[in-house]
């Protein structure tokens, strides 16, 4: 199992406190630069996400974790970059960044895309058979002008710990946490997605998968790089 600093020496004793009050489940090393590779429902790489994190800051009573992110498609062009952010709140941790489906990404550079609602919520411990708190948002497509092109709201409800198991990845094997949830996207109708998401110690997510009401994989996402 790969094994992850998370309070370094020197980043003081409110940031190991921060990774200790969260659970662990989630990187809180600045610095730490990691990349997710999506892949489409014939497991062919749709797009890159890098992430690195950048700094803590105190907000509203908890601190946030802030990161930086890039797309790229399948071709290596970036497709958008920008920030976001987590935040640890009495013990949970929330943060607004989604594993949706691959397809769902834009895929053209001259595209941009922006995702509100609301932030995915997990607590410090996770057991088998634990409910977690729905969540709402949307995803805008737009034009570099600001034009809106497509806009997709969607659902995640049935989040539940469906237990533990070993994922291998190009970047190490890792012991997780499997959650399991329902995705339901609208978009020029309805469209429901089961989903399962893979949580390990000091990182997050290393792996999640999405199938069709036929059990049929739709999209995928696999942690492909991890720098410390």
């Amino acid at each position: 199992m790969k094994k992850l600093l998370v309070c370094l020496l020197l980043a003081g004793a409110a940031k190991c406190t921060l990774a200790q009050d969260c659970g662990s489940y989630f990187a809180f090393q600045i610095g730490l630069k990691f990349e997710l590779t999506s892949y489409d429902k014939k497991d062919k790489p749709a797009a890159l996400l890098k992430y690195q994190i950048l700094d803590f800051k105190p907000v509203n009573g908890g601190t946030s974790l802030v990161f930086s992110n890039e797309t790229y498609d399948a071709k290596g062009s970036l497709l958008a970059k920008g920030e976001s952010a987590g935040k640890c709140i009495g013990g949970n941790y929330y943060t607004d960044v989604r594993n949706i489906s691959s397809d769902l990404i834009p895929k053209a550079a001259n595209l941009t895309m922006s995702i509100t609602g609301d932030p995915l919520m997990y607590p410090a411990k996770l057991a088998a058979g634990d409910k977690l708190k729905d969540a709402s948002f949307t995803i805008k497509s737009a034009l570099e002008s600001g034009m809106t092109l497509m806009t997709i709201n969607a659902t995640l409800t049935g989040r539940e710990v469906a237990g533990t198991e070993t994922v291998e990845t190009p970047a190490g094997t890792f012991e997780c946490v499997k959650i399991r949830y329902t995705l339901n996207v609208r978009m020029m109708g309805n469209r429901t997605l089961t989903g399962f998401e893979y949580l390990a110690k000091g990182i997050g997510v290393v792996k999640s998968e999405q199938f069709d009401a036929k059990g049929r994989k739709q999209s995928s996402l696999l942690l492909t790089k991890l720098e410390q």
